[in-house]
């Protein structure tokens, strides 16, 4: 059973600090994981037996899990512990990047000796995320006021707009027999890319908004989930694309839009949804939440 402690700002589902008991530690696992993943790719020279465009690509997203993602995994954990449900939300975000990311290198990357930690770290991250979202859900009360429509509208569109371009790729495809380039410059069989955002990131970014939109609870708590996986995994792709550029891809550079930007307008669009947070009280009523800030 849930329990909601009562202290203005503080909620928890486990204990009165907020803390999710095996799930924390599972949390730090996972960090762990990530770290030695990031590590091992980052410093194992022939580690990756991609091609060039590839290749580089993981050593990018490497970097920005080691330096951005990882701490931001730790950060929220502990913040989410004192009992921010801000930080939570930013939490489960960040188990939502691991989903999506670890995804590439489990089915994307060729095997290599670090294909177990890319495992390990894709199930425990959506493990986590099967078991703690619907514990995190339960503390946020629908909010009130603020830009929400203009955010919601805001993944609504990034959704539809990715679903767009990945469609017609795909379609191109079918009308003419020619490739879609991300294929042809990654060297794989086919598009990882489409295939995660097709049927994971697209509805979930549509969903989320619409929600939004509606000022519902789910809505706002998923706004900031799938906003906290936008600034992470674009700015894994700004990474990614400054070290293609330092291995000679021709125009691949880190501010290849529309990454940096869409990055940079979900990181605006978390600074308007936290401060909405209400903590849910026992009969659906909403005190002043706590929040990642």
């Amino acid at each position: 059973m849930t329990a909601v402690a009562q202290v203005p700002g503080r909620a928890t589902t486990a204990s009165p600090r907020g803390g999710l008991g095996a799930l924390d530690a599972l949390s730090v696992l996972l960090a762990t994981v990530m770290a030695a993943a990031s590590l091992a790719g980052l410093l194992i020279e022939a580690l990756y037996r991609d091609n060039t465009w590839s290749s580089a690509a993981f050593r990018g997203t490497d970097a920005a899990t080691l330096v951005l993602a990882v701490p931001t995994l730790l950060v929220a954990l502990v913040l989410g512990r004192r009992g921010s449900i801000g930080a939570r939300l930013v939490w489960l975000g960040v188990l939502t990047y691991d989903v999506y990311n670890y995804a590439f290198y489990v089915f994307g990357a060729a095997f290599n000796e670090a294909f177990l930690l890319y495992a390990a770290a894709l199930g425990l991250a959506l493990a986590l995320l099967v078991f703690a979202t619907p514990r995190v859900l339960t503390l946020v009360a629908p909010p009130r006021k603020g830009p929400l429509r203009t955010v919601g509208g805001y993944l609504v569109g990034v959704g539809l707009v990715f679903g767009a371009l990945w469609t017609v790729q795909s379609l191109t495809f079918v009308a003419t027999g020619r490739l879609p380039q991300v294929i042809t410059d990654s060297g794989l069989h086919t598009s990882v890319v489409f295939a995660l955002d097709l049927t994971l990131i697209v509805p979930w970014l549509v969903i989320a908004g619409v929600l939004l939109w509606r000022r519902t609870a789910p809505g706002l708590a998923l706004g900031i989930v799938m906003n906290t996986l936008a600034v992470l995994y674009m700015a894994a792709l700004a990474t990614s694309g400054a070290f293609q550029q330092a291995a000679g891809i021709p125009n691949a550079t880190w501010s290849t839009p529309p990454y940096l930007e869409i990055g940079i307008a979900s990181l605006v669009a978390l600074v308007l949804l936290l401060p909405r947070l209400r903590r849910a009280g026992p009969a659906g009523a909403g005190d002043v939440g706590g929040s990642v800030r």
